[in-house]
């Protein structure tokens, strides 16, 4: 908890930080307004429904429950981990208004209707949000996906956002809500965005791993205080550190440290002398 607290003072007293929340939070209102768009022009222009060789072996089985409730389970779980470490906020905005805007695109070019699903309806309002003709891509089996990739690095947290794809893969498919080749598509269009994404966000990416990258370089930086120790108790002289070509590249921006500090990117590079 104390490091969680020092990293919302000290980021949210950077000024990069705070514009890069403001870019995530801007382009993930406008994606939002394009799918919800796209959606509406989907529903409206939808065509007849189409066979399927997954949909026409199984279900439709009522399963509303978890579509709907194992969904809002799953965005107050990443909610929490983007809550927990505020160095994830900017990328992940930026990462999810991407994926919602290239979804956006799909669905506009698809009109064509969802696959019977079970008589039972749900309330309006959620019959409103989550069932329409946004067929291709699933979302539902992206955005985990898109997690599961994000979080790579953190075993556990890969584990289960890859689990949560399995999962919701199977049930837009046991309820008929989405095609056999909207959850196949999701998994590689996904995966192209995640790789836009870290092209295009690249510093804000490595500033989503740096907490749990100054964790890796603990050890490191304990290692080089003994070595430092042992060099003075004998009484000689630490040898110099100098990188290939006498440059050393400046650090990423705004990383935060685990003890506290926080790198503001000088645009510049240092020579080690």
């Amino acid at each position: 908890m104390e490091i969680t607290l020092q990293l919302y003072r000290k980021l949210f007293g950077n000024r990069a930080y705070v514009r890069s929340v403001c870019e995530g939070a801007v382009f993930l209102a406008a994606s939002t307004i394009a799918i919800f768009a796209a959606v509406t022009y989907a529903t409206v222009h939808a065509s007849n429904y189409v066979t399927d060789f997954v949909l026409s072996r199984v279900g439709p089985f009522n399963v509303r429950f978890l579509f709907i409730y194992g969904t809002f389970t799953a965005f107050v779980i990443t909610a929490s981990l983007l809550a927990w470490r505020p160095n994830r906020l900017p990328f992940a905005l930026k990462a999810v208004a991407l994926f919602l805007l290239v979804r956006a695109v799909f669905v506009a070019l698809t009109h064509m209707a969802p696959s019977p699903i079970d008589p039972q309806k749900a309330a309006p309002f959620f019959n409103s949000i989550f069932y329409g003709s946004d067929l291709f891509f699933s979302g539902h089996t992206g955005l985990p996906f898109l997690a599961a990739l994000a979080f790579w690095h953190i075993p556990q947290w890969r584990i289960f956002y890859l689990a949560l794809t399995a999962f919701f893969g199977s049930i837009v498919l046991l309820g008929h809500y989405h095609y056999s080749i909207d959850v196949l598509a999701a998994l590689f269009i996904t995966h192209g965005v995640f790789q836009t994404s870290c092209w295009l966000f690249g510093r804000d990416y490595a500033l989503f791993r740096s907490s749990e990258n100054q964790a890796v370089q603990r050890p490191k930086r304990a290692l080089r205080k003994r070595f430092d120790k042992w060099v003075e108790a004998h009484g000689r002289k630490r040898p110099t550190l100098v990188s290939v070509g006498g440059r050393v590249l400046a650090p990423e921006p705004f990383a935060p440290d685990v003890a506290g500090e926080v790198s503001v990117p000088t645009g510049k590079s240092q020579t080690e002398s």
